[in-house]
């Protein structure tokens, strides 16, 4: 009887995550012609259709590396972040595994932070946006 091996393969090196708006996907960067114009742009890797030109993305990330547990290299599954105004990830600040620890964390930071922008996150979903002192609804 053949046994499966569970392998961590590492993803290719030209391979990025891409976020334009809240989507985010696994591109490659390929040069091509959009509107009769030469381009590079993003190019969605399980389809290679086109996601977005190189430069208008609003972030870029390096793939999960085998030793990472997410995409955003967090130690906790819920993260508090300071960002700039377009939603960019400038500094951690905090975690935590249980929601109700991370909230009492975010409301203590945020007076804290109050010209700052603070995010809550579980993985990659925003639970609550900080601005000026203020969580948003």
């Amino acid at each position: 009887m053949a046994r499966a091996l569970n392998m961590e393969i590492p993803y290719r090196s030209d391979l990025k995550l891409v976020r334009l708006k809240s989507e985010w996907q696994i591109c490659f960067q390929a040069k091509g012609k959009l509107d009769g114009r030469p381009i590079i742009a993003w190019l969605r890797n399980s389809d290679g259709e086109f996601f977005c030109e190189v430069g208008k993305e609003h972030q870029i990330e390096d793939m999960p590396d085998i030793d990472r547990p997410n995409f955003f290299g967090d130690k906790f599954h819920h993260a508090i972040d300071e960002t700039d105004d377009a939603g960019k990830r400038t500094r951690s600040l905090a975690g935590a595994d249980n929601i109700r620890a991370a909230r009492a964390a975010f409301d203590a930071l945020v007076p804290q932070y109050s010209n700052r922008r603070l995010i809550l996150r579980e993985g990659a979903r925003i639970v609550l946006v900080a601005k000026n002192g203020k969580i948003e609804p």
